[in-house]
């Protein structure tokens, strides 16, 4: 299974442990928003895929693939392997896990479409790609959006 949808399908439980409905669009903005905090504060992707500009904001395809038949509902299921088996991250992966609640935190409570909106803010990593017609997000603008969007807790430990 590809390390982007270990990745969801732990945000996806970290949604269910708290009642929260997610949808497909609200998915794949935390997982970006995820993506960006931890490559600002780390200075390391957690995966080499690479975010699309997508009308809604940041896209990454496969993990779009996977959850494509939930629409606009609320994902209620776990991407599986081809075993049956479901992944998720492991709890000891402390700068992950610290990350991933520093965003849920801050962005949990958002819907997708308010999620999609904050993204498309002239000068972030989807608006420059999108602007430019680039088939991938930038790196560099990622890292920026890592910072941008978490301004207001500049001290966190993740």
């Amino acid at each position: 299974m590809s390390l982007p949808l270990i990745y969801a399908n732990t945000i996806i439980k970290h949604a269910i442990d708290r009642n929260t409905q997610l949808s497909h669009m609200k998915l794949q903005k935390l997982l970006y928003f995820l993506y960006a905090r931890y490559a600002a504060h780390h200075d390391s992707a957690l995966f080499s895929n690479q975010f699309e500009p997508w009308p809604y904001g940041p896209v990454l395809s496969d993990v779009y693939e996977a959850f494509k038949e939930f629409g606009s509902r609320s994902i209620d299921k776990f991407h599986k392997e081809c075993d049956g088996s479901i992944s998720i991250v492991d709890e000891s992966s402390i700068p992950f896990y610290e990350c991933l609640n520093e965003v849920w935190l801050k962005y949990g409570a958002y819907n997708g479409i308010e999620l999609s909106k904050l993204t498309h803010e002239q000068g972030t990593a989807w608006h420059e790609a999108w602007q430019k017609k680039n088939q991938f997000l930038k790196w560099e603008d990622i890292i920026a959006d890592g910072e941008r969007f978490f301004t207001t807790n500049p001290n966190c430990a993740c």
